[in-house]
């Protein structure tokens, strides 16, 4: 078994091993042409360093890697790890992780991060094996909200955010920026008009909210919250994308007893310390 990466593959080869190998996954995560060529672009996946596990001329697994440099730091991203149901327990996951790992050294990536469905007790402990630790974990709510009392907001481009003095940075990969410039973006503030929360979203076809980041601070009440969610929502449906449960929009949907539909664990590494 040998591997190269994916840029020697044709892109009906890297779709049928990515489908085969995510088949019976926890969620449905089935890509086409057109889905698959927009991952790469949003979420900066590098086919010249994501790699596929071939042999006898059959494709056996791939792990899709992500690069960006920000504050001076190349950071790192597993976008998806597969293994072809009939090639499971041959060790193909662990090459595809040794290999991006040595990959990652030699493009000077400072921190490499993925999420694993929290299910997924043999995925992990693999990771944690090469170094990868739990960082939080994060959380996909839905739920409706009725309209509420009204809140004093603004709509603004996404790309203006991080000029916000609460603004946080540290949101996993997907959730980034970076990959949702065609996200909408709202800033709420209080009676005094200062911002006491912000949040990167998405009008889906299904007249859903897909809520992707949602920043509060501390002062935010129960009530304000809910105000939030409806100026965002018009008084509608939501989703959440990837909410660490450490946050404080997390504690608020959970005291609301907000359906969960999915748990992931955030895993990070140092690349630096071996």
């Amino acid at each position: 078994m040998h591997i190269k990466t994916i840029d020697k593959c044709t892109l009906v080869d890297i779709l049928s091993i990515w489908n085969e190998g995510f088949s019976n996954y926890f969620v449905p995560v089935h890509m086409d042409v057109n889905s698959f060529l927009k991952r790469l672009a949003n979420e900066d996946i590098d086919a010249s360093s994501s790699f596929v596990a071939e042999e006898d001329g059959q494709l056996q697994g791939i792990l899709l890697n992500g690069f960006y440099e920000h504050n001076g730091e190349i950071l790192a991203w597993n976008g998806g790890t597969a293994v072809h149901p009939n090639a499971r327990r041959k060790g193909v996951g662990r090459m595809l992780l040794q290999k991006s790992l040595v990959e990652y050294k030699a493009r000077g990536v400072k921190r490499a991060s993925l999420e694993a469905i929290k299910e997924n007790t043999g995925a992990i402990l693999l990771y944690e094996e090469f170094g990868y630790k739990i960082k939080d974990e994060l959380i996909y709510f839905k739920g409706h909200i009725d309209k509420q009392a009204s809140i004093d907001v603004e709509f603004i481009n996404p790309k203006l955010l991080p000029k916000l003095s609460i603004y946080n940075e540290d949101v996993p990969w997907q959730c980034r920026l970076q990959s949702n410039f065609s996200a909408q973006a709202a800033i709420f503030f209080d009676q005094s008009k200062n911002p006491i929360g912000y949040a990167l979203f998405k009008q889906t076809g299904d007249e859903t909210t897909n809520i992707i980041q949602l920043e509060l601070t501390e002062t935010v009440t129960q009530d304000e919250f809910l105000a939030m969610l409806a100026s965002l929502t018009e008084g509608g449906s939501f989703r959440t994308v990837n909410t660490p449960s450490s946050s404080r929009a997390a504690n608020h949907f959970i005291n609301l007893r907000t359906e969960e539909i999915l748990r992931q664990v955030w895993m990070e590494k140092e690349v630096g310390s071996g």
